[in-house]
C-alpha cells in the first residue's frame, strides 16, 4: 500500500512540473513576442548615401543600430522607438582623412 501511495505523489509532483513548466514557457514566450518595438511608419536617419545596417539590437524602447561605410566611421545610433527621433550617435573608429 505504501508503494502505491509513494508512486501517486510521484506521479502527482511530476505532473504539476510539467503544467507549472509548461505555463512558464508559454508566458516567457508570450512576453518576448510582446515587447517588440513599434516603429512609425517612416523613419529618416539622415545617414549618407552608401551606409549599411550592420547589426541591430532592442532594448525596451530604444533601437541600436551599428551603421557603417558612406564615407563615416563606424557607428551606433540609439533610436527611440516611441518618438520616433534619433537619440545619439557613437562613433567607434576614426577614419584618417
Amino acid at each position: 500500500m505504501d508503494k502505491l501511495k509513494l508512486v501517486k505523489t510521484i506521479v502527482f509532483i511530476l505532473t504539476f512540473l510539467l503544467v507549472f513548466g509548461s505555463l512558464m514557457l508559454i508566458g516567457t514566450l508570450f512576453k518576448k513576442t510582446k515587447t517588440l518595438p513599434r516603429l512609425p511608419k517612416e523613419v529618416n536617419l539622415q545617414e549618407p548615401i552608401g551606409s549599411r545596417i550592420s547589426d541591430l539590437q532592442t532594448k525596451e524602447n530604444l533601437l541600436y543600430l551599428t551603421i557603417r561605410d558612406g564615407g563615416l566611421a563606424d557607428r551606433i545610433i540609439i533610436f527611440d522607438t516611441i518618438t520616433g527621433q534619433k537619440v545619439s550617435t557613437i562613433y567607434l573608429n576614426q577614419r584618417e582623412q
